[in-house]
């Protein structure tokens, strides 16, 4: 007999998969079934997160990675009985596979569709917001908030500096198609995500020239300057400052990019400045 509780778990846009089992690893783990959230043990629920995010895995690695402080036998012990456990909640098999385990192919993991999405932005050139998908990036959970095995620290890492660039390319793809307001979008959650990263910055100021918003793109400079030398102690790059004083309003030559950065070379740290 199997433990459930009501869930709501829609479908993501991009993904038109079909499969009658869902397992959801971002914002909490949950396996889901018929629209009802199965109640899975502990140690069965760290089998299913490590097979799927490690893809085709050996038992002894399996029960090696999981159970470090047991002997080889009673951690193939722990590691059939999560296996057992896992068969009587669900006629659908979550895991299949003898000596190699991994997902069934009619479960829907949604880090895997997201993973094969971010890649056709990556690798395929797609635009993310045509594909439904700039919402997810924009505000996309945590891999498995609350666990902090390091098999779990790994993946999520992967996972940000996917969801990274998928953001970044999609802010250039939106900018050069004229969709300055979805770019703007896309470019500030990768700001958001890692805030002393230059190539989301780049983006960022670069949406904004294009707009011809120098102002704009003058103060994000400036704000970003601020940050690195405050959590850092060094300076943007030239060419981000080059890319904006190029652009700069001829009709206050005083209004210099280098004045307002107030950037100088010969000192180790550039002090904070104003807009005035």
């Amino acid at each position: 007999m199997r433990a459930v509780v009501p869930a709501e778990d829609p479908d993501p846009p991009f993904d038109g998969a079909h499969r009658p089992v869902k397992l959801r690893m971002l914002d909490g783990f949950r396996v889901v079934e018929d629209h009802q959230t199965l109640s899975i043990p502990l140690s069965a629920r760290r089998v299913v997160a490590f097979v799927a995010l490690r893809g085709r895995s050996s038992r002894a690695e399996v029960a090696g990675t999981l159970w470090p402080e047991v002997s080889d036998s009673k951690a193939q012990a722990c590691l059939r009985t999560a296996l057992w456990r896992l068969r009587q909640l669900t006629p659908h098999p979550l895991i299949t596979g003898d000596e190699t385990l991994r997902i069934a192919e009619t479960v829907d993991v949604d880090v895997n569709t997201l993973v094969t999405a971010i890649r056709r932005v990556i690798n395929d050139g797609e635009c993310g917001a045509d594909q439904g998908l700039l919402p997810t990036l924009a505000a996309m959970g945590e891999l498995l908030p609350g666990w902090y095995d390091d098999w779990v620290l790994l993946g999520r890492e992967r996972l940000r500096q996917l969801q990274l660039h998928a953001l970044e390319l999609t802010a250039q793809q939106l900018t050069c198609s004229g969709r300055y307001a979805e770019a703007i979008e896309a470019a500030m959650a990768a700001v958001r995500l890692e805030p002393l990263r230059e190539s989301a910055t780049r983006v960022l100021i670069e949406v904004h020239l294009a707009e011809d918003n120098v102002v704009e793109a003058i103060r994000r400079l400036e704000f970003f300057q601020r940050s690195l030398a405050g959590e850092l102690g060094v300076e943007p790059s030239e060419e981000l400052v080059d890319m904006v004083r190029r652009r700069q309003t001829a009709r206050d030559p005083r209004r210099s990019v280098a004045d307002l950065l107030r950037l100088d070379r010969g000192r180790s740290m550039a002090p904070r400045t104003t807009l005035a």
